[in-house]
């Protein structure tokens, strides 16, 4: 295919690991600074909680990742230290920023520079840095992601299933820490098939059935892998299949004002329950408060009926599909907190760790990490302030990233790897769709994957730009030497 567009070759075997060692280095040394400026592990209470709970007793969690805490287990546990943790996690922090330069400069073919750069500002990045620190599925749940987008880059390179294989494995681990993927996931599973194919049209009748057969295959693979995962934690957590043993409970959280007396039709509760929940169902603002809150929908149902959660599935899932414009409409008015000074000053608080652990939990986390929380929820460092002055800088994150993705689908369309970019494009306007539709609350935790696909666009928005002013750029002129025709 014609294309305006060159590429950049790509590195030998020798000058990639050149590369590779030399922006592992940087990066190391920007995680080794602030590991020397910052080593106070953070908890953000009760989610924390819940982690190290699985991680000191190897048990599941209904409404929490259960991987993440099995994780932490057998990697930083052992060592008995709290910056063991931050180590640990600042690792794959690192492995995150590394997997940007691959992606650019491998998927996209961008120089060097291109790659290195966001990589080297995304380790420095203020919410990367301090989710390093916070005992939460953050950190490692982005890198299972982007790991992901790698393995999906693979899969369009070669065309191979088994990457594609891969590659739903990877979603559904990431998933498995962090379950704001899992729609990213599922929907990247089902695109980028079709987009390979529209790349790579059949020629004729019997190509068309190979191609017909192979979107079936990858299909099947999809939907195979996520009813085996589902199925198996059912069965082992002893609910109904699913990704987490209190998908209902956590519905909730999401469209609690969307849920009316008819929707407990069969459920065994009446729908008169509704009217006797004490906190408004119908202020969007309060949705996650009717599951943790005494005065919340979720309590009522534990009181009124023996399986709490079945009904939770039951009525939740009426109520997104009988009013998915209002949870739409919802979920636009939470994004105006953003812009909201009370909301985001007070959501930036939370989100920051100033809620402290009770005593209880204070003795739990020095028995199971050896570790003193006492006063960590009234201790600044700079890594925390750091973040504190982030919020304008993650805002912007979470509203240019659909525009930039759009840039990037634009202006990739003659390029000769339109592929690879499209398949950032169509993940970051995933983030984005995923952050609109499920997304309950202001919260500048669930911006933290952002920065690496805004980096990542800005990036290749440039490389393209570069590209095009080259090869519009007139030629030179050509100086003939004596006695000899010009080259």
């Amino acid at each position: 295919m014609d294309s305006i567009h060159p590429a950049h070759d790509a590195p030998s075997v020798r000058a990639m690991t050149r590369e590779l060692a030399t922006v592992g280095i940087v990066l190391f040394a920007i995680k080794l600074a602030w590991l020397c400026i910052d080593h106070t592990l953070r908890v953000y209470m009760g989610d924390s909680m819940t982690y190290l709970h699985s991680a000191a007793m190897l048990t599941g969690t209904g409404g929490r990742s259960f991987l993440y805490g099995w994780t932490l287990r057998f990697t930083a546990l052992p060592f008995d230290t709290p910056v063991a943790v931050i180590a640990v996690q600042a690792l794959w922090s690192l492995l995150t920023s590394l997997a940007l330069f691959a992606f650019l400069r491998h998927a996209l073919r961008a120089s060097f520079w291109w790659s290195a750069v966001p990589a080297w500002l995304l380790a420095a990045e203020p919410v990367q840095v301090f989710m390093e620190r916070m005992v939460m599925a953050e950190t490692l749940g982005l890198l299972a992601f982007v790991t992901t987008v790698l393995v999906f880059a693979r899969y369009l390179a070669t065309g191979n299933l088994r990457w594609y294989f891969l590659a739903t494995l990877g979603g559904l681990a990431a998933a498995a820490f962090r379950m704001n993927f899992l729609p990213v996931a599922i929907g990247l599973g089902l695109s980028i098939p079709l987009v390979y194919l529209f790349l790579n049209p059949a020629p004729h009748s019997q190509q068309r059935t190979k191609w017909g057969r192979h979107l079936a295959l990858a299909l099947a693979m999809l939907a195979g892998t996520h009813l085996a995962y589902t199925h198996a934690y059912g069965y082992v957590t002893k609910y109904p299949p699913g990704y987490l043993a209190y998908t209902g409970m956590m519905r909730i959280g999401l469209v609690a004002p969307l849920i009316r007396p008819e929707h407990f039709e069969g459920t065994g509760v009446s729908g008169d329950i509704l009217e006797q929940v004490k906190r408004p169902l119908d202020d969007h603002w309060q949705r996650g408060h009717h599951i943790w809150e005494k005065d919340g929908l979720w309590p009522m149902l534990e009181k009124h009926s023996e399986q709490p959660e079945l009904v939770a599935r039951t009525i939740t899932r009426r109520a997104m599909l009988g009013d998915p414009v209002g949870l739409l409409k919802i979920n636009v008015a939470t994004l105006g907190g953003y812009f909201d000074d009370r909301r985001s000053r007070l959501r930036m608080l939370d989100d920051k760790g100033v809620s402290a652990p009770s005593e209880r939990d204070l003795q739990l986390i020095l028995a199971w990490t050896g570790w003193d929380a006492r006063g960590i929820d009234q201790t600044e460092t700079p890594a925390r302030a750091y973040f504190a002055a982030s919020a304008g800088w993650l805002t912007l994150c979470l509203f240019v990233l659909a525009p930039l993705a759009l840039a990037t689908s634009f202006m990739c369309w003659r390029h000769p790897r339109r592929d690879q970019y499209l398949l950032l494009a169509l993940a970051s306007l995933g983030l984005v769709a995923n952050h609109l539709l499920f997304a309950h609350i202001v919260s500048y935790r669930y911006i933290h994957p952002f920065p690496w696909f805004v980096l990542a666009n800005l990036a290749a928005i440039a490389c393209l730009v570069t590209a095009r002013r080259r090869a519009s750029a007139p030629a030179g002129p050509v100086r003939a030497t004596a006695g000899r025709p010009a080259p």
